[in-house]
């Protein structure tokens, strides 16, 4: 469908809409998608064209791996069905493998195969999409169709620039509560400190040295040099953050857009992560364990002792495992270490959450516009928690599961299909929202815990969102490569190559690619846009 022409249909509606009363024929064109516009109504308002068109969207959605066989497929199973029956709109979904998803979704687009509604965490892809023009303006979709989600955005502005290019809005989005704020987090076992009469670590140094006594002093009892200090699948990031910096990220340097991996900070983080390795601190294959098995593995059988990797979420499955083979095992949460460059948090999120997309060849956005509105009117609240009385009861307003085991199998992956939910939340929730047996409460109130440390300080994020630019999104993303070959090269290599080599030759490879150009396309856009970073 030709942007153009949907744009000027668009405008042409008021026109139309005044010419109706002298000249009947504006009200009897036809419209870009070929759909006639018919006569008016009886009370003189003019007739819709989408209508007359079915209420069909489709959708992309993250496969997880989630839905049981006996539940279905991400396509087809209960909420799915219940979607089509309580909104009125003919709901198809696209599943794409969430780790391959920009890819998946790069081939619908390519192919034309892509849905009509394209959502993503991340900003910058939704920036490349608007480059691309693949999506579409919604402003006056929003404008025109919407009641719910335009009295949400009016009460939350600040979510406004977040989905903002060019001028022109491009998603729709809700506010991430703040166990979607908090990510990244640091488990740590209490009952091997105890038992070494070791305090927890509040510096990078305490922390290694911490992390060699669990490795030398046998904190397990078992009599063997078996234990693994450190794993984790958030490590290089844990690191990073630690030192204040972030591998795609841009910072300001004294008022200069500076990228992050070329910033003295991250030679740093690749020097102490290179000394835990020489040390033999870290499990020596957490550079090749892509889908986590093996950190999972070292975690729930009791084999490690410091787990760089979610406040809650997976690490909460996993300290259920590793409870339920030692019941004496004490994971605790454990703040971030000090550096010199002072503490800070390890990856938090950005404010909006999920970022939903119209496709330019997108048939009826009135449909789609419905659809979000009804999600954030009360179709997020049941597929987020199921239904009253099966999977959960309500205790002070807030749903509190009744069957945990239930819920993980009925309802946990319907999460998914809740792409917009205006949901407040406190740490102190989680507690009446886990089921009331003693293990899901322990596990409960771990992760209420881990959240309030995970959100105790800030993520540094010196920016609030990066650079909308194809050449810098295009740079960086032929970069990562190398800067992921140079990371493992250097932590893994010994004396053969040091850290301050690794951050010389990133800086290096940077300036060839173009880096300097893309610093001054960062800074023009800084220069443009840090009005509305207030």
């Amino acid at each position: 469908m030709n942007m153009s022409v949907k744009k000027w249909t668009l405008a042409a509606l008021p026109v139309c809409l005044a010419a109706a009363v002298v000249v009947s024929g504006c009200s009897k064109g036809t419209d870009s998608s070929g759909a006639a516009g018919g006569p008016s109504p009886a009370d003189g308002r003019q007739e819709d064209k989408y209508d007359k068109l079915p209420k069909d969207v489709s959708i992309s959605m993250f496969d997880r791996g989630q839905v049981s066989s006996d539940e279905g497929t991400y396509e087809e199973n209960r909420w799915v069905k219940w979607i089509r029956e309580q909104s009125g709109i003919q709901l198809k979904v696209v599943p794409v493998p969430r780790n391959q998803a920009q890819d998946k979704l790069n081939v619908l687009i390519a192919s034309n195969q892509a849905p009509d509604l394209i959502w993503e965490y991340d900003r910058n892809y939704i920036g490349n999409l608007v480059t691309q023009g693949v999506i579409q303006p919604i402003d006056e979709y929003i404008d025109k169709y919407s009641t719910s989600y335009k009295k949400y955005l009016q009460e939350n502005p600040e979510l406004k620039p977040y989905i903002t290019f060019d001028g022109k809005m491009y998603a729709v989005t809700t506010k991430r509560t703040i166990s979607t704020v908090a990510n990244h987090g640091i488990w740590i076992r209490k009952d091997w400190l105890d038992k070494l009469g070791l305090k927890a670590p509040t510096t990078m140094e305490e922390f290694i040295a911490v992390a060699q006594a669990f490795k030398d002093r046998d904190p397990d009892g078992n009599g063997k040099a078996d234990t693994v200090p450190i794993i984790g699948y958030t490590t290089g990031d844990g690191y990073a953050a630690m030192f204040g910096v972030d591998w795609v990220d841009w910072y300001l340097e004294d008022g200069k857009m500076k990228y992050g991996p070329t910033l003295d900070r991250y030679g740093d983080a690749l020097a102490a992560e290179k000394t835990i390795y020489d040390l033999g601190l870290a499990d020596k294959e957490y550079f090749t364990d892509k889908d986590n098995s093996r950190a999972k593995q070292l975690w729930t059988t009791g084999k490690a002792g410091i787990c760089l990797c979610q406040w809650g979420g997976t690490t909460t499955t996993m300290n259920r495992d590793l409870l339920a083979n030692n019941p004496n095992a004490e994971p605790v949460p454990l703040e971030p270490v000090a550096t010199k460059y002072g503490k800070y948090g390890l990856y938090q999120e950005t404010p909006a959450y999920i970022y939903v997309t119209f496709n330019k060849n997108m048939k009826n956005p009135k449909a789609a516009v419905q659809y979000l509105d009804w999600l954030m009117d009360k179709g997020w609240f049941t597929l987020s928690n199921g239904n009253e009385g099966v999977h959960y009861k309500l205790m002070n307003g807030i749903p509190q599961k009744t069957d945990a085991d239930k819920f993980k199998k009925e309802v946990q992956y319907a999460n998914e299909y809740a792409v917009l939910r205006p949901m407040t939340e406190k740490p102190e929730d989680l507690l009446i929202k886990a089921a009331q047996d003693p293990l899901s409460q322990k596990l409960a109130k771990l992760e209420s815990d881990s959240l309030k440390i995970a959100t105790k300080n800030k993520f540094r994020r010196d920016i609030p969102y990066q650079p909308n630019i194809i050449e810098i999104n295009e740079l960086k993303a032929s970069f990562q490569k190398t800067i992921d070959e140079i990371r493992a090269k250097s932590v893994t290599q010994g004396k053969n190559y040091s850290a301050e080599k690794a951050i010389e030759d990133i800086r290096k490879e940077w300036k060839r690619l173009g880096g300097d150009k893309a610093e001054q396309q960062a800074q023009e856009w800084y220069e443009k846009n840090k009005a509305n970073f207030k």
